[in-house]
């Protein structure tokens, strides 16, 4: 099965990293001659079940990625993350899953996308989120700081790229409206979650079933998190120290993709 790709490569908020490097949003941040953006572009064209790929942005730099030579169907940004979400997957295939993906993580390589799909299959739920341990990302990149959940199966964070069923995208836009609203107030995301789940949480007996179970339940989906080893996914470019721990990788090793 192909699948058709989705990068955010949209702007909507003021990010200090940009300012500092002087472009519109993080996206178009240049590591080793490259685009942040152009790395993901590239990794997801050289894999071979990715079919087409979806790039929604600012349309002035995405009409100089188009000309620099990269093929994309270019989106322009709609405003908000789940407009400019919308937006993008209004263009793919809604009969098969669809992958999104963030622009700043320009480690991703084609191998690891075909991966972090074959973790996926039989693709028979709705979202896929990927879990890496803490173990993990420590051991590649012990400078870089992320945040981290504490479950009864161990320390995770979230990757950066998920699979999703885009007909349930669009008939849960008021469900996904609340829970992006309150993904950063606590007290409001708290309401929305039952009792023994936050007692298990706060006693550290919550396990990583325990959150598909609660996220299907709030969300009306089949969800399942992939827990896995893809270090790419999960090295996001948002602060300084981020873009010289990526442009170390590249220095000891990690060839650029052309």
């Amino acid at each position: 099965m192909m699948i058709d790709a989705v990068v955010m490569a949209g702007g909507g908020k003021i990010e200090p990293l940009a300012g500092q490097e002087g472009v519109p949003n993080k996206a178009f941040i240049m590591l080793q001659g490259k685009p942040l953006v152009g790395h993901v572009i590239s990794a997801l064209a050289d894999a071979p079940s990715v079919g087409r790929i979806v790039v929604v942005g600012p349309a002035r730099g995405l009409k100089e990625l188009q000309k620099a030579g990269y093929s994309f169907n270019a989106v322009d940004e709609a405003g908000s993350m789940l407009e400019n979400a919308a937006a993008g997957l209004e263009q793919v295939d809604k009969d098969k899953p669809c992958l999104m993906v963030t622009a700043d993580i320009p480690l991703l390589r084609a191998p690891v996308v075909e991966s972090f799909l074959a973790l996926c299959e039989p693709f028979d739920h709705d979202l896929y989120y990927p879990i890496l341990s803490r173990e993990c990302c420590e051991r590649s990149f012990p400078e870089t700081r992320r945040t981290y959940v504490k479950l009864r199966d161990g320390c995770f964070t979230g990757g950066n790229i998920i699979l999703i069923n885009p007909r349930w995208f669009f008939k849960n836009r008021d469900r996904l409206d609340i829970f992006i609203a309150t993904r950063k107030k606590p007290l409001k995301l708290l309401r929305l979650l039952p009792f023994s789940f936050l007692i298990k949480f706060l006693t550290r007996r919550l396990s990583v079933a325990d959150l598909e179970k609660e996220l299907s339940r709030i969300m009306d989906c089949k969800a399942r998190a992939v827990p896995c080893d893809l270090v790419e996914i999960g090295t996001d470019v948002d602060k300084i120290s981020d873009l010289e721990a990526v442009n170390r990788a590249f220095k000891y090793g990690y060839t650029v993709q052309k």
